[in-house]
């Protein structure tokens, strides 16, 4: 039995709930809010060669117990779209993330549409820590891609110690193109930086909308506003409420 609760969002009472309010409303800081973020305020950045010049565009849900970032960046025929989750460190809040690397990659549009053809499993270490990678191809236009996730920052307070950040997502190449070479993995996922954590930049985690926020549109696009882009289970809501264990459960007595 879990030591806790989950904590749901549920979209279509959202929506209603947007509507009932005007969508430029701010619901506060206890949420829930689904609001578009410019890249100056927003968390998730990569910096390859790809992307380095190349737009992109941001979307946040928050409430009072978790912040979840989706990033999709473009350029020079690649495609990557990224899911960042915090849980609120100021609270006893973790984050259930159960997927493998395959059942991940299965919920972005752009696999759901394509098919997908798996290739090798592995494993490397980057700035953000130990990242899981799978290969991967579009099955009906031989695009090479890799699927990746990470988490980090267990809460010892938590009896089951889970971990409070994850980080997920995929990045295809040119249709047709080789595969990604381990050197080229390596070099994906170090690129990968959060404001706050890789980067100097000052910005801890708050679970708030962003400043001057706009929804309109915000979600639907996250969740896919073209076949090739989006993942429609977004927010993910991995947000758990645990009971906090005492130090008799720590330290034998």
């Amino acid at each position: 039995m879990r030591e806790g609760f989950q904590l749901k969002f549920i979209a279509p009472l959202f929506v209603a709930a947007l509507a009932l309010t005007g969508c430029g409303s701010t619901t506060g800081t206890s949420g829930p809010d689904v609001a578009w973020s410019g890249v100056d305020d927003a968390a998730i950045l990569l910096t390859t060669d790809e992307f380095k010049n190349a737009p992109s565009r941001h979307v946040v849900f928050t409430d009072m117990w978790q912040r979840e970032e989706y990033a999709l960046f473009q350029g020079d025929d690649a495609q990557s779209e990224i899911i960042l989750s915090v849980a609120n460190e100021r609270d006893t809040i973790v984050l259930t993330y159960e997927m493998t690397i395959q059942r991940m990659v299965e919920t972005w549009n752009i696999a759901r549409n394509h098919g997908v053809s798996w290739g090798a499993k592995g494993q490397l270490g980057a700035a953000l820590g130990s990242y899981f990678y799978q290969h991967f191809r579009q099955a009906d236009n031989n695009r090479p891609c890799i699927g990746f996730a990470t988490e980090w920052d267990a809460r010892q307070d938590d009896p089951h110690v889970r971990y409070s950040k994850v980080l997920f997502g995929y990045s295809c190449g040119r249709v047709g193109g080789p595969a990604y070479s381990e050197a080229q993995v390596a070099n994906l996922l170090d690129n990968i930086l959060i404001r706050g954590i890789t980067t100097r930049r000052n910005t801890r985690f708050q679970p708030i909308p962003p400043q001057g926020a706009n929804r309109a549109g915000a979600l639907a696009f996250a969740q896919g506003s073209t076949p090739d882009t989006g993942n429609a289970r977004f927010p993910f809501n991995m947000a758990f409420k645990f009971v906090e264990r005492n130090g008799n459960d720590i330290i034998p007595q």
